[in-house]
């Protein structure tokens, strides 16, 4: 429920944590995720991109993720990442996510709003966390033509939180999405100035990219979810077609899986170990 899912949450915020979230596409990549959470005693987030939760369907997402909390320690949070569509979001909170993201970035101010006021609306019924975004996560299709184009802009965000009432929220400071040429430059000072702003625990999304060092800076500074996925997922297609390759027509998936998990666990935990210094 949002409730306990945003208590923790601000928890985090308040205490330096972060909880990691990490983009899912099927049962093994699942699996390798929380054999790396239960390595470390962690919760994690599993989060369900809209191609991934379009071609599944929410309701499967949501039975995969129970089936693997049988095996979990602790919890794991199932949530739409990175939505445009609010009846998509309305249709994974009918299917019981424990959280949505109703990304209406790349909109003005009010229609970002609004889509936020509907999705809020929608979910506390429901009990389940909300999250936005102000600003521009760079890479994929996005274009940025300055920096005042993709930073998250203060008097947006506190307008967002203050009209729509987000539980949690994305913001633009420097990172993207996927691998990227140079290391993302964050601007922890507009970092700072938001999180003096709003009491929100704050979203990082594009997180394969970004040095560890300025991930654990950012936690000190208002962080407390972390998004990290492209890391995840190429780990993923490159091993498993490695060892498809070595033998196509005998490739059987129970055979290549027992050796592809491993190897995706082993660069989850890395990456929470990053997220979670404290271990």
């Amino acid at each position: 429920m949002s409730q306990a899912l945003s208590s923790l949450l601000n928890q985090y915020r308040a205490n330096q944590r972060c909880l990691a979230g990490f983009n899912i596409n099927d049962i093994y990549d699942l699996h390798a995720v929380a054999l790396a959470a239960n390595e470390l005693d962690l919760p994690f987030m599993a989060m369900t991109y809209p191609p991934v939760a379009e071609l599944n369907g929410t309701w499967l997402c949501r039975k995969m993720v129970d089936g693997f909390e049988r095996i979990a320690k602790n919890k794991i949070y199932l949530h739409l990442d990175h939505s445009t569509s609010v009846d998509l979001c309305k249709k994974a909170i009918d299917d019981g996510y424990d959280s949505v993201m109703i990304d209406g970035s790349h909109h003005d101010i009010k229609t970002n709003i609004k889509m936020t006021q509907e999705v809020v609306k929608y979910a506390r019924s429901a009990g389940v966390c909300v999250e936005a975004e102000i600003g521009k996560i760079m890479g994929r299709d996005v274009v940025v033509k300055s920096e005042d184009d993709y930073l998250a802009s203060v008097a947006d965000v506190v307008a967002l939180c203050e009209e729509a009432g987000p539980d949690i929220v994305a913001v633009g400071i420097g990172t993207a999405h996927g691998f990227t040429p140079t290391t993302p430059k964050i601007h922890f000072e507009r970092l700072k100035q938001i999180a003096d702003a709003v009491p929100n625990p704050l979203v990082l999304h594009g997180g394969t990219g970004i040095a560890d060092e300025d991930i654990q800076k950012s936690i000190t500074m208002g962080i407390a979810k972390i998004n990290i996925g492209t890391i995840v997922h190429t780990t993923y297609m490159r091993e498993t077609h490695n060892e498809i390759s070595k033998d196509v027509k005998a490739a059987y998936p129970p055979f290549i899986m027992k050796d592809v998990i491993p190897r995706v666990q082993e660069v989850v935990v890395d990456r929470l170990k990053a997220v979670n210094p404290h271990l």
